[in-house]
């Protein structure tokens, strides 16, 4: 029995093995996909016609075209590969249901590609034998006609372009992705990029983190570094992706793009790895990252064969890049870091990947082609950051926890500390805020306004910096003031007024503001009170007043300056008299454009000793509508943010000021809330703003007779000729058929100068003292009328005239020396003394300076003999 079930059955193993003879036979021998990286021929220039079996043809076993098979005679080379494949009857058969396509993995430069005689895919232009167009491209998968494939042999040409020096190939595989002729729907599958992209988006993401971290924390350079590190890597795997080409960028400026970034991802990680192990950037790192932004800077200037110099010199640097990485690994294993323990798998990981891809693409190991793997190394290299940066925070974390531990106890002690400083504060701040709060209430009263007229609207604003509450209420103190009030000279109305800053903060200003108001305020009643201060002229009033100040702050030694504008406003004229000791420069708003009304700095702030030399008075002419604003420094001491040193910005555009006033249109309120708009006011802010409303009268007469033309030439030939009987003729008889009040002030003048030509000074005079009230500002007229006084040995009046011009003009050497003539003729010899020093400091070899000093001589002679 046991012989029956072991026999072998000759029969049935017969029937099997032809049935598996026939099954194999059936097995189509040329199944897809058809390898096509062997077995190529080669022929120069473009040739579509030349059989297969002309001799011309150059052999190539395998691709890439090896070196010796490629000889540049002209600019631009242009060859022919050709390669033929049989397609079975089977194989036909499938593509009925699937198209058939070639996948190049890698094409460079310009490439047509003809399948058995037609063109079905190229790429670049070349047009009269120059490249105008590149056509380099990854991956190009080529859709074959259907009715073009044919049982049995086929055929594919590949005309490939090139300029001298660049690279002429066709790859056999790129991305372990060879040259072959496939289905069409496998050979679609090598676009796909999923893990690609999912890499990408992650090293992305991981980047933006870092920049997150960074910006909370900027101190922690090395997650800067890391996330450019990050997120150039993510840029360069997308340049290096399929979907690039849907940007439809020219080949050659796609390749630029691909070299700059990763020639700066290397640097990149150096940076990091400098400051998250040593915590500052070391020499060498430096030195890369020059090298690499030098080589980065090059690419955009270069052309392709350039750019593919470039890479290699990147490439042979990346080996000392490696080197030098692994001695900042192996310095912080030596200091036992933790950190570096914990990233050494993931650095191998990443560094090994890098070389087996560099060399791959370098070939310096054949067979060895760049894989791409680097992008999976990283992978790991970044998992390992995870870790670390997790380890991290727990480790902040246990050492908060650590710290609570006996927290309670140190935040009970230090509470308690703290209640009874405050204790302290508290007691100490109430009487503090009671002395600022009776100083606020005498600054209260000083600090008003006492005008009413109908030429000038006055407005004021002050807010002291320092700001404070004592009890129920709430107050301010500061060195800021505002005074103003009318009073009357020379029996016209003036509007004066003062806009004083005191220096320090707080009680010391408003101490300084007190003393301002105080004197100020005596020497405005002693005016109403006394009626030798209504003779006096506006220049020497206001020079009497500064001095009175002066002398009062001069006793304080420097320890308490002020800056002021101090003005007068003849409210019938408009002309506004003016001393501005350091205040910022006093501001005109006319017609809608603001302007300052003062050059530059006169004297210094009220307290400092030697001034009254340097006193100067300033006028300006009010027109109907314009508006004068006096402020103190508060309107430019504005803080606007800090820069990214985190240093404060405090403007020092003086400027600004004026366009804060023209955006306000002139409105007190909208000027201070431009100001608030345009930062923080960081210093106490008082503004005075006077608006002239009337029509000066001063200009009355000028109105009136706008046709008339003068000087005619009938006068100006007399006064060329210096024939001053036919002058006076003339003007008298133009005067004669022209009322009085009509005469214009031009007129006046020339016909009282002419008046004092022939001697005739008390009609000049007339004229001259007409004119300075009309036209207080005219210095000419002023000082002809001093020199009359003199004349006629008014001595006294011709003195108040000179020193009203001295104060407006302190260089008219002229006047200096009219005026020290009149007081050596009242024996001021002290006077003289100061006056002569002006005279030989401004004019050493003035023809008069001896002259006063021999007179000034006999003068102290004659005093002495009695």
């Amino acid at each position: 029995m046991i012989n029956d079930v072991i026999k072998f059955d000759w029969k049935l193993f017969y029937n099997q093995f032809v049935w598996i003879f026939i099954f194999f036979l059936s097995t189509p021998v040329f199944a897809f996909p058809i390898d096509l990286t062997k077995d190529w021929k080669l022929i120069s220039g473009k040739n579509l016609n030349v059989s297969i079996e002309d001799a011309s043809w150059k052999k190539i076993k395998s691709l890439p075209i090896p070196e010796d098979f490629i000889s540049f005679s002209e600019d631009i080379y242009t060859l022919t590969l050709l390669k033929t494949f049989e397609v079975s009857a089977n194989d036909f058969q499938k593509l009925t249901l699937d198209g058939l396509s070639i996948h190049f993995p890698l094409l460079t430069n310009v490439y047509e590609v003809y399948f058995n005689g037609e063109k079905i895919g190229s790429g670049g232009v070349v047009l009269n034998g120059k490249i105008v167009k590149n056509g380099f491209k990854r991956h190009v998968i080529l859709a074959i006609p259907e009715d073009k494939v044919q049982i049995g042999k086929n055929e594919i040409r590949l005309i490939l372009s090139s300029n001298v020096g660049e690279e002429l190939n066709v790859y056999a595989s790129f991305d372990s992705a060879p040259l072959v002729v496939d289905l069409q729907s496998r050979n679609v599958l090598i676009l796909s990029e999923r893990p690609r992209w999912i890499l990408a988006f992650l090293y992305l993401f991981v980047g933006f983190y870092h920049f997150l971290l960074y910006f909370k924390r900027p101190q922690e350079k090395y997650n800067l570094f890391f996330g450019l590190f990050s997120t150039f890597f993510s840029f360069y795997i997308y340049l290096r992706s399929n979907a690039v080409y849907e940007l439809d960028l020219d080949p050659l400026l796609q390749m630029k793009l691909e070299y700059m970034v990763i020639f700066n991802i290397t640097s990149l990680f150096l940076l990091f790895l400098n400051t998250f192990f040593q915590y500052r950037l070391s020499f060498i790192s430096k030195l890369y990252q020059i090298f690499t932004l030098v080589l980065t800077l090059l690419i955009p200037f270069s052309n392709r064969s350039d750019c593919l110099f470039l890479l290699k010199i990147w490439q042979f640097s990346i080996f000392i890049f490696i080197i030098y990485s692994f001695f900042i690994i192996y310095e912080s294993l030596k200091l036992k870091n933790p950190d570096a323990i914990r990233m050494i798998f993931g650095f191998l990981v990443l560094m090994i990947s890098g070389l087996l891809d560099l060399i791959g693409s370098m070939g310096l190991i054949s067979n060895l082609e760049n894989y791409g793997i680097l992008k999976y190394g990283f992978f790991v290299f970044e998992v390992g950051m995870v870790f670390i940066l997790a380890n991290r925070f727990l480790r902040v974390h246990k050492e908060a926890e650590e710290l609570n531990l006996d927290l309670d106890q140190k935040v009970k002690e230090r509470t308690k500390q703290l209640e009874n400083t405050l204790d302290q504060i508290r007691e100490l701040k109430i009487q503090q805020d009671g002395d600022y709060f009776l100083t606020s209430l005498i600054l209260d009263p000083l600090n008003q306004n006492h005008v009413e007229n109908d030429f000038i609207i006055l407005e004021g604003f002050s807010r002291q910096k320092k700001r404070f509450q004592f009890k129920q209420w709430k107050k301010e103190i500061g060195g800021d003031i505002i005074i103003a009030d009318e009073i009357y000279l020379k029996d016209r109305k003036y509007l004066v007024f003062v806009n004083g800053d005191a220096m320090g903060k707080s009680i010391q200003g408003a101490s300084g503001a007190l003393v301002l108001g105080v004197v100020f305020r005596s020497f405005i009643a002693r005016t109403k009170t006394v009626f030798s201060y209504h003779s006096k002229p506006p220049e020497l009033w206001l020079k009497e007043c500064f001095l009175e100040l002066q002398n009062i702050f001069e006793s304080f030694d420097g320890s308490m300056l002020v800056s002021v504008v101090l003005g007068l406003v003849d409210l019938e004229s408009g002309i506004l008299f003016f001393l501005n000791a350091e205040h910022p420069p006093t501001v005109l708003y006319r017609n809608g454009v603001a302007t300052f009304i003062e050059s530059k700095l006169e004297l210094r702030k009220i307290g400092i000793t030697g001034l009254e030399s340097k006193m100067k008075v300033k006028t300006f002419f009010l027109e109907k509508g314009d508006t004068i604003i006096v402020g103190s420094d508060g309107r430019d001491d504005i803080f606007l943010g800090v820069d990214q040193d985190e240093i404060p910005l405090i403007n020092e555009d003086e400027c600004q000021f004026l366009r804060r006033v023209e955006e306000s249109g002139g409105d007190l309120e909208l000027l201070v809330q431009g100001l608030e708009n345009y930062g923080e006011l960081t210093d106490d802010l008082s503004i005075v703003k006077l608006t002239y409303i009337k029509e000066p009268v001063r200009l009355g007469s000028v109105a009136n007779l706008s046709s008339f033309q003068f000087p005619d030439e009938t006068y100006l030939k007399y006064i060329q000729d210096e024939n001053w009987e036919r002058a006076i003729y003339h003007l008298e008889n133009i005067k004669s058929k022209i009322s009085q009040e009509f005469l214009p002030p031009v007129f006046k003048k020339e016909l009282a100068k002419v008046y004092y030509k022939i001697g005739m000074y008390e009609e000049a005079l007339f004229l001259f003292e007409e004119l300075i009230s009309e036209f207080p500002e005219d210095v000419e007229i002023i000082f002809n009328a001093s020199l009359i006084y003199k004349k006629i040995k008014r001595y006294h009046q011709s003195i108040e005239l000179g020193e009203r011009i001295l104060l407006r003009e302190p260089d008219f050497l002229n006047n200096i020396v009219n005026l020290a003539e009149s007081y050596i003729l009242i024996y001021e010899k002290e006077k003289v003394f100061g006056l002569l020093e002006k005279i030989e400091c401004l004019d050493p070899d003035h023809l008069y300076s001896q002259k006063i000093r021999s007179q000034l001589e006999q003068l102290v002679s004659d005093y002495q003999n009695g």
